[in-house]
């Protein structure tokens, strides 16, 4: 092998392995091969050692003889063990470089030794013996060069201490014998360098390639490990067929995939076998342009299993670009499908009661509006709000409002024909679609009072809920469509506002939509905009009603706002109060009571004025930062917290306990005296009472007005003053309106009343001067 084509496998061997990598495991190797190398050229050169001694014996001293071959025979046996150490060591240990200068000192000590013996056993008397000294050391140094090249300066450093004495000793000579022999010992010398140099070339080099091929074998044999890690371990099924189609390879996935063994798989022909001519089309199209494509819910042919799938098919080409089979890999697309479902059923199925949501009635609602404008026929559409729902949902707790929820959809399944549509709005909200319908509007309209009317009675049955049987109405509104060109969104506000007229006339009731009905919301709308303008234009004043104490005296009362309008004259505040709570009217209404109540609070003194009641909504207090601007009003005022009384109704609980408790203790802490108005009137409020922190019960008006009449309110009245007496939380009676309802409270131990028996609300004028006459009494 010439040294050019040495060169070139050396750069084979740079781009194949990292330079660094590759001078370390050449370097390793060369001084491995010096040791595994070492007991030839040791045993040589003791053997040659005992045939010099030999030699030399009759004209040398014994005892010298003697003392130079045991220390040859003590440095080679020193070379020896250490070769044995180095033997023993772990693979990386041997990599470190001392390694190769333990050896070189070896090597030197040898070369000296041996050079000590052409100094010292040099003779020109005795020729024979000059000859055997000279070919013995010829013979160590051509030795030494055969097992030691694997370094380039091993050899040398081995044989020119072992020859350079013996030539020195001819050169002194200067006899032409000996400058012919000093002539053929250089010639040796260089002869042997130049040998030892080329061996060390072509051992590298050997080195090199072997280096190369064991780099390349565990380069292919990782590369095969890894395509068959990756072919046996993707997560998509590999099938792998020759030119003919015949399967030849696949991966356990692809077998999962299509629910066979591998034994039933091998050898299957994908073109002739395959029933399925979408997946024959596909592996045809790949061994003939490239590439297939399949998609679709595929039945294997050895199972029979449907597999809804993808699969992408490649030709696989030799070097010469000759197609000589192909691979498939298959996607199986049972998850997405049930993926692809699931985002369906969550963008167009209400979670909770499984019944198609807004967007799905909307567009179904959509397209049958246009329907019925093509054929001629009428669609109905019922709109369904349940009553009290937001108090069971609270008292019960949402786990038993869910519940209710669920069989209410149960039921509303149950009711609805093939071809109807029940879907859940929001909240307790739903909706009824009839799509089609006679053409006949007056009958339909008869139909559908029917048809509400039965959907009420079936949903108006009692309900269990977890032991608990619950009885709860829904409040119905329908429309017929298309009563002209509205679109989906009139379509549902017609049934809304036929809804909210059912709403107004009580529980359980129905309402078809009329025309007028949008007068009465446009009224509304009309009454917003004017409340609006009332509280600009300052058309709005307060009255109060006093409170008094078991002894008659006025130690309080409560303000109630009125509006006196400048057309329509005054208002009921049961219409105007609705209107502002529907809107966000409410939380400027009552902020504006609020600053009035405390300016009277700060003009008028404790002794004359001890404490007023204002009543707050649920909307209000919910609101952010209503503590806060509660804290700014009494301190701009400048009066003392705790003659204000906030009165809250039951329905704070509604939207959370637990945060109305946390706004109810920031409002304790404050100073401000809490009330909690119309007791009794909500569903089961009784549990919470000792987990609020009130300072006193309203007890409502309903309660007190028949207490001479029906025993059981005159029963819950009696509970509530010795529940109250119990937490230590005083109790005022509402709607006191003759001396028996008086006396009757009084026995009974409440001891502060508000009604028509003692003062109807005034305007503030006559209050302020009701306390006046009160005060004057008191100082005559």
């Amino acid at each position: 092998m010439s040294f050019s084509l040495q060169e070139k496998r050396l750069e084979v061997i740079a781009e194949a392995v990292p330079v660094s990598s590759h001078r370390l495991q050449l370097a390793a190797e060369q001084v491995r091969l010096l040791y595994e190398r070492l007991w030839q050229p040791v045993l040589s050169s003791v053997l040659a050692a005992l045939l010099l001694v030999a030699a030399m014996w009759p004209i040398m001293p014994a005892g010298f003889l003697v003392a130079w071959l045991v220390a040859l025979v003590s440095v080679s046996g020193g070379r020896l063990w250490l070769a044995r150490y180095y033997q023993r060591q772990p693979p990386r240990h041997r990599l470190q470089r001392h390694w190769l200068c333990r050896f070189a000192w070896g090597a030197a000590l040898a070369g000296l030794v041996w050079g000590v013996a052409g100094l010292a056993m040099f003779t020109m008397d005795h020729l024979g013996q000059l000859a055997a000294l000279t070919i013995v050391l010829a013979g160590i140094a051509a030795g030494g060069v055969t097992t030691l090249s694997s370094v380039w300066w091993m050899a040398p450093l081995f044989v020119l201490p072992a020859m350079l004495p013996l030539l020195g000793q001819l050169l002194v000579q200067g006899s032409s014998l000996a400058w012919l022999l000093a002539s053929l010992i250089v010639l040796f010398l260089a002869l042997v360098l130049v040998i030892s140099h080329r061996l060390n070339r072509i051992i590298t080099d050997n080195i090199a390639l072997r280096l190369v091929v064991t780099s390349r074998e565990q380069q292919l044999r990782v590369s095969e490990a890894r395509y068959r890690a990756i072919f046996r371990h993707t997560p998509l099924g590999v099938l792998h067929f020759d030119s003919k189609g015949r399967v030849v390879d696949c991966n356990e996935v692809c077998l999962d995939i299509l629910g066979t063994s591998r034994q039933r798989l091998l050898g299957m022909n994908l073109l002739t076998q395959i029933d399925d001519e979408r997946v024959v089309r596909a592996v045809r199209d790949a061994l003939e342009s490239g590439t297939g494509y399949f998609e679709g819910t595929y039945r294997t042919v050895v199972s029979g299993k449907q597999t809804p799938l993808r699969a992408f098919y490649s030709a696989l080409r030799s070097e010469s670009g000759e197609v000589v089979g192909g691979v498939a890999v298959i996607e199986d697309f049972t998850e997405r499908k049930i993926a692809e479902e699931t985002i369906h059923r969550q963008a167009y199925f209400d979670p909770l009661t499984e019944l198609p949501n807004r967007r799905l009635l909307i567009e179904t609602l959509a397209s049958t509006i246009r329907d019925r404008r093509d054929d001629g026929r009428v669609g109905l559409v019922m709109f369904l709000d349940l009553d009290r729902f937001k108090i069971i949902n609270d008292t019960l707790g949402h786990a038993v409002g869910d519940e209710l929820l669920r069989q209410v959809s149960k039921r509303l399944l149950l009711s609805m024909g093939k071809a109807d549509m029940a879907a859940r709005l929001s909240g307790d909200e739903f909706v009824v679609l009839m799509p089609a319908l006679s053409g006949d509007r007056e009958l339909e309209l008869q139909r559908s009072e029917q048809r509400a009317e039965r959907l009420l009675s079936t949903l108006r049955r009692a309900y269990d809920l977890g032991g608990q049987r619950i009885s709860v109405t829904p409040s119905i509104g329908y429309t017929l469509f298309p009563l002209g060109d509205e679109d989906v969104g009139d379509v549902l506000r017609h049934a809304d506002t036929a809804m909210y007229q059912a709403k107004v006339k009580g529980r359980a009731q129905i309402c078809g939509y009329e025309p007028s009905m949008q007068t009465q919301m446009s009224w509304r709308l009309e009454m917003e905009q004017a409340l609006r303008r009332a509280l600009a234009e300052e058309q709005l004043s307060i009255a109060c009603q006093p409170q008094l104490d078991e002894r008659g005296e006025v130690i309080g009362g409560e303000a109630l706002m009125r509006w006196e309008h400048p057309q329509r004259g005054w208002i009921s505040p049961e219409v105007f109060i609705a209107i502002a709570e529907e809107s966000d009217l409410i939380t400027e209404l009552e902020t504006w009571m609020l600053d009035r109540c405390c300016a009277l609070l700060a003009r008028l003194p404790a002794e004359i004025l001890p404490r007023l009641s204002v009543n707050i909504s649920v909307r209000h207090f919910t609101q952010p930062g209503f503590v806060e601007g509660l804290t700014w009003v009494l301190g701009a005022h400048g009066i003392e917290p705790s003659r204000l009384t906030v009165e809250l109704t039951e329905s704070i609980m509604i939207d959370g306990l637990q945060d109305a408790i946390e706004r109810m203790q920031a409002l304790k802490q404050l100073g401000v005296q809490l009330a909690l108005d119309d007791f009794g009137t909500g569903f089961s409020s009784l549990s919470y009472l000792k987990s609020l922190p009130l300072d006193e019960l309203k007890i409502d008006r309903s309660f007190v007005s028949s207490l001479d009449t029906d025993s059981s309110d005159a029963t819950i009245v009696e509970t509530v003053l010795a529940m109250a007496q119990h937490l230590g939380i005083d109790v005022v009676a509402e709607g006191v309106e003759n001396r028996a309802q008086r006396d009757f409270l009084l026995m009974r131990g409440c001891r502060l009343f508000q009604g028509f028996y003692f003062h109807r609300p005034m305007p503030l004028e006559d209050f302020e001067r009701l306390l006046a006459e009160r005060i004057g009494t008191d100082a005559g």
